[in-house]
């Protein structure tokens, strides 16, 4: 009984407390939870503060400014780094890291044989001046924004125009747009720059979520949208994982549930728009003009058909309701909507009845309105073909109006709950005097509420965007980040390894314009880039993980670069910049239900991977068994796994032999002496490794290449079939058979889809 009165009297308490705040107007809300300092000081949440310069001893090591921190943490851990890699290990490496392809045997001969001090600065300066680096560089940043062209779930409908927000990052990168505008335009490229085409389709970012066309829920698929644009927005520029807050108070990090729907609601007033006209002015004006007038001919033209057609369609049509039942004509004359339901399935039943069957009705006409109905209709046939062809169009986010819809707190995360009407606001954790952004009306008649959002974004004064993009870049160049979680900087992702580096990275990008080439540069440019991936045994033991970045990780190549090392190899890649996505072939048995129409130019079929179609439901072999990431999410980091079916793909794939063929077929081709096998296997290792062969190499190539015929000479049927192409003369059948077996082989070996 005392635990129960006690109780009690702890309610009456409550109550008389919540009384007199609510008297004194200070309304109780449990979604917006009071910060301490202690989680206010969590190290991602601190302003971002250059330090000074680490002294090192090997101070000659060092090459640039990143090089002092991370020599420092690997003095203090009593290591030493590893040795500066060969220079054909780190053309390779560079040319791979920057552009996604290998270097070919004439860069590494420039490279190799150039004295200059200067020589690999100059390397990295032409990389990332070339077209392929934009290529390379977009696949990350796609994976991040669930780039894919077609809507996901049962009918995964293709989105037609979702292609120019590809091809929109790629050229963004290559032109290094500031990273502060790149994140601009993606998020309101339409509100700020409202006639621009480019800022419009820049807004492809926001309108890359999965989409379920036939869900009946009225409202849900708008919720579904917004969940998605918070979600992803808050994991790809701030590194925070919100998604539990859609629910409740953030159990880990200090993120309200207020928070969320804060955040939401300055998505609240966004619309999907599929129909943007990227024509200039005149050209659209004219387009207008011209469609007026064609749809005017038409118009006059069916009026004059359908005055021909009415007296015989009413006379048919008389007669034919003369047969019909009594109780149907009494359904017929009724007022649509005071027909029953009995009815109308009356009417549904008798409508082939009550129908004039095109040949009736010309039979009926007489002569004279014979010939002149035929006519009409062949002119009216020519008309709609002759139609102005539709202008471009793009697909992105736009605004329903300046006035957004209210954006409810959902209790529990629960579409059908919803709580009060939260206005647009930033997280209170880092913002701790005002919640509420600077919102403004745009020229463009939208809310502005998504361009005050990214201005928060981008302000230095957000210690998080710029945090979060440099240890991206840092992820991708050394295979892990300065903090190894790169979408979850809250207090369940990892602490970084090496915060003061990571600050002055951050920074750094500020410093430099927000130029993400520069700090590419930067990165590749300092000592513990160049470092070997061997390394000492003490090293090895006491930093297994290489925490303190003392060598450089081997690293196995994405999905997208071992299809793109084989076409480049074969000599058959398509160096094609942009446009349509491609449809290479298929293996046999795989269901596509009319998703995938194969490219009918072969070339096309030959293009980079990065143009290569992407459909939610149905992912390109070779990715998928290289683990391509799932599309439906934002991705920070794809899966690196080595498994069977990697390794099964590559012995047995289609798309591998044919690659093979090539392979030898190039080689082949440009073989002074065909004859010569140490000469073909010299040229053989230089364009799939981008070295020479040892003595070793070159022994048991040759052993191969004469053994092997013997072995095929006895099948009839397999791989004696599988010759080069093209198909070289003075070679027999069943020695270049052999040798496409051969190249085969190297498409198989780890170095092949490893580097160093």
């Amino acid at each position: 009984m005392s635990q129960l009165r006690t109780a009690r009297i702890g309610l009456l308490v409550w109550a008389c407390l919540l009384a007199c705040r609510l008297a004194a107007g200070q309304a109780v809300d449990p979604s917006e939870p009071k910060w301490t300092d202690e989680q206010k000081s969590h190290w991602s949440f601190r302003p971002v503060l250059r330090g000074p310069m680490p002294q090192v001893k090997m101070q000659k090591w060092v090459k640039t400014p990143i090089d002092s921190f991370v020599l420092s943490s690997i003095e203090d851990a009593g290591l030493k780094p590893a040795k500066e890699a060969d220079r054909l290990t780190l053309i390779r490496r560079l040319t791979f890291d920057l552009t996604g392809l290998p270097p070919t045997p004439e860069e590494v001969d420039a490279f190799v044989a150039d004295s200059r001090t200067d020589a690999y600065e100059r390397l990295v300066d032409r990389l990332l001046a070339s077209t392929a680096y934009g290529e390379r560089w977009a696949r990350p940043w796609l994976d991040l924004a669930r780039f894919a062209e077609s809507d996901g779930f049962k009918s995964d409908k293709t989105r037609p125009n979702a292609w120019r927000y590809r091809d929109w990052v790629i050229n963004a990168l290559n032109a290094d747009l500031p990273y502060d505008k790149f994140v601009l335009y993606q998020l309101a490229g339409d509100e700020i720059a409202p006639n621009d085409p480019n800022a419009f389709i820049a807004t492809g970012f926001n309108r890359g979520y999965p989409f379920e066309d036939n869900n009946m829920v009225p409202g849900l698929n708008q919720q579904l949208m917004l969940d998605d644009l918070t979600d992803t927005t808050a994991s790809v520029f701030l590194g925070l994982t919100v998604a539990c807050a859609r629910c409740h108070n953030h159990k880990y990090d200090p993120i309200s549930q207020k928070d969320y729907y804060r955040i939401q609601a300055m998505f609240g007033a966004a619309v999907p728009r599929d129909d943007f006209t990227l024509a200039p002015p005149f050209e659209r004006a004219l387009h207008a003009a011209v469609e007026a007038e064609h749809l005017a001919r038409v118009g006059r033209l069916k009026k004059e058909i359908d005055a021909i057609e009415l007296p015989y369609k009413s006379k048919l049509l008389g007669a034919a309701m003369k047969k019909l039942p009594p109780e149907v004509l009494v359904a017929f004359d009724k007022n649509p909507i005071q027909r029953t339901a009995a009815e109308e399935d009356l009417l549904k039943k008798h409508a082939k009845q009550m129908a004039v069957e095109p040949k009736a009705m010309q039979a009926a006409m007489s002569t004279v309105d014979r010939v002149n109905w035929t006519a009409r209709t062949s002119v009216m046939t020519v008309l709609a073909k002759s139609g102005p062809t539709s202008l471009d169009s793009a697909s992105g986010m736009t605004d329903v109006s300046g006035q957004a819809p209210p954006v409810y707190l959902r209790r529990k995360g629960n579409f059908k709950n919803p709580g009060s009407v939260v206005e647009p606001g930033l997280l209170s954790v880092l913002n701790e005097t005002s919640t509420t952004p600077d919102i403004k009306s745009t020229p463009a008649g939208t809310s502005g509420r998504r361009k005050a959002l990214a201005d928060w974004i981008i302000n230095p004064s957000n210690p998080l965007a710029s945090r979060v993009i440099v240890n991206r870049l840092w992820h991708e160049h050394f295979g892990r980040g300065i903090v190894t979680t790169p979408s979850d900087f809250g207090v369940q992702g990892a602490e970084p390894t090496h915060p003061e580096l990571l600050d002055w990275l951050a920074s750094e990008l500020v410093a430099q314009g927000w130029s993400l080439k520069a700090m590419h540069r930067l990165m590749v440019t300092s000592a513990v880039y160049r470092q070997s991936s061997n390394s000492d045994a003490a090293t090895i033991e006491q930093d297994p993980e290489n925490t303190t970045f003392a060598r450089m990780p081997r690293r196995r190549l994405e999905a997208e670069a071992v299809r793109d090392n084989m076409l480049m190899v074969s000599g058959r890649l398509d160096r094609r910049i942009g446009g349509p996505s491609v449809f290479p072939d298929l293996p046999p048995g795989i269901e596509t239900r009319g998703g995938w129409t194969r490219s009918d130019n072969a070339a096309d079929r030959n293009r980079r991977s990065v143009y290569v179609f992407v459909r939610r439901n149905l992912k390109y072999p070779i990715f998928d068994a290289f683990d391509f990431p799932d599309t439906n999410l934002t991705c920070s980091e794809r899966n690196t796994s080595v498994n069977a079916p990697q390794a099964l793909m590559l012995l047995n794939s289609d798309l591998v032999l044919d690659e093979a063929r090539a392979f030898a077929g190039r080689l082949y081709a440009s073989a002074k002496n065909r004859s010569d096998l140490t000469s073909l296997v010299r040229d053989s290792y230089r364009l799939a490794f981008g070295r020479q062969p040892d003595r070793e190499e070159i022994e048991r190539s040759l052993a191969f290449l004469r053994d092997q015929p013997a072995r095929l000479s006895g099948r009839s049927t397999g791989k004696a079939a599988s010759l080069p192409v093209p198909i070289p003369d003075g070679v027999s059948p069943v020695q270049a058979a052999a040798f496409v077996d051969y190249c085969h082989a190297l498409l198989n070996v780890n170095e092949f889809v490893f580097v160093d």
